[in-house]
């Protein structure tokens, strides 16, 4: 009886797993994802991030998170609930860091062009590192 049981919970509870397993998000993907928001922000913003998840398509991340103040805000804006996915190259070069090659916003995508510039001028930087707002 009490295998019984035992084999009965597993049975439950392994829809529950598979769910828990498809929500993992690569590290090195949410880091990057999490490093444009700064650059997506205006200066002096305190951003807080409040959930990272697997996004809508293969190889997306989603990152929700909440900003307040930062250069030209009025304090009447307040906290501001905002997110990012980011999108990547389905094959990284082997031993290499994924490729972003996409940014979609609460407030539109961004442009190829700017994706292309923060990639080589801040996300290749050990300052994009330090400003991580997930770290």
């Amino acid at each position: 009886m009490v295998r019984l049981k035992a084999i009965r919970s597993a049975i439950l509870l392994a829809p529950l797993a598979l769910v828990a397993c498809g929500e993992s998000v690569d590290p090195e993907m949410a880091a990057i994802c999490r490093m444009t928001l700064p650059a997506l922000n205006a200066a002096g913003a305190r951003i807080a991030v409040t959930r990272v998840a697997p996004g809508a398509d293969a190889r997306t991340v989603r990152v929700e998170y909440s900003v307040t103040g930062g250069q030209g805000a009025s304090p009447a804006q307040g906290l501001r609930r905002r997110y990012v996915v980011c999108a990547f190259s389905a094959t990284p070069p082997s031993g290499a860091q994924p490729d972003l090659v996409g940014i979609d916003t609460d407030t539109g995508p961004v442009t190829g062009a700017s994706v292309y510039l923060m990639k080589r001028y801040w996300l290749s930087t050990p300052e994009a590192r330090e400003a991580d707002p997930g770290r």
